[in-house]
């Protein structure tokens, strides 16, 4: 599926690290916050492990991976939220970002986070901000 970035404020600190908006597919999310804000409606903060694949391999016969990132997407007026499976590990098979138009004002996103294994999340929101991203270094290394 193709995502759409027109409306994602932000969107260069991702895409500076990739040369464009990545896939997300085989990255892990890492943490949930769900907060409820009166003004601006619920909240919700992704945070994602996530790499650019090369075409490379290791010794060991591995692709290598580079540019580990860790990006934290933050949406606005969150709505219609399905969320199951968050545990140890969450693989995603992509982040898939639609806009949806409410009205000729108001733009609204579509946003599917299917999963291989653990935490899947589809839902609506108003708004998205790249809120970081920045090299990953895995923790106790």
């Amino acid at each position: 599926m193709t995502t759409t970035t027109k409306g994602i404020e932000n969107v260069e600190l991702v895409e500076s690290i990739f040369g464009s908006w990545p896939s997300f597919h085989d990255a892990e999310i890492h943490s949930i916050v769900i907060t409820r804000d009166c003004e601006s409606g619920p909240q919700m903060d992704i945070t994602v492990h996530h790499w650019k694949m090369t075409s490379e391999v290791d010794s060991k016969g591995y692709y290598i991976l580079d540019h580990h990132t860790l990006t934290t997407l933050r949406f606005f007026n969150v709505s219609d939220l399905e969320l199951t499976g968050f545990n140890q590990q969450n693989v995603l098979c992509e982040i898939v970002i639609s806009n949806i138009t409410v009205t000729a004002s108001t733009a609204c996103f579509s946003v599917s986070m299917p999963t291989s294994f653990g935490c899947e999340t589809s839902f609506k929101c108003g708004r998205i901000r790249v809120m970081s991203a920045a090299p990953y270094t895995k923790q106790g290394a």
